[in-house]
């Protein structure tokens, strides 16, 4: 097991976090300092999902898709080139 760990420079998807396992998995991950995509099909629950992670100060994004679709995952991919760029993409 790894300790003290940080994910401070990263970013992490989390699908299904409209669930309690993913919503689980997003909330480790923002603990480890992660900029955190939360992503799945229920909008309100990951708007409150959200709301905490965001409150906690983590950079959290959402994204209302169902991932396991190509659009779904062609919205993912665009997403998070978007919001969280990688310094030599530019």
């Amino acid at each position: 097991m790894v300790r003290d760990a940080r994910l401070d420079s990263r970013v992490v998807v989390v699908t299904d976090a409209d669930g309690e396992r993913g919503a689980e998995i997003a909330r480790a991950m923002a603990k480890l300092d992660a900029a955190v995509l939360v992503a799945g099909t229920e909008t309100a629950a990951l708007a409150v999902l959200a709301a905490e992670l965001g409150s906690g100060g983590t950079r959290v994004a959402v994204l209302v898709e169902d991932v396991a679709t190509e659009t779904g995952r062609a919205a993912l991919v665009e997403m998070v080139n978007e919001l969280f760029p990688t310094p030599d993409a530019e």
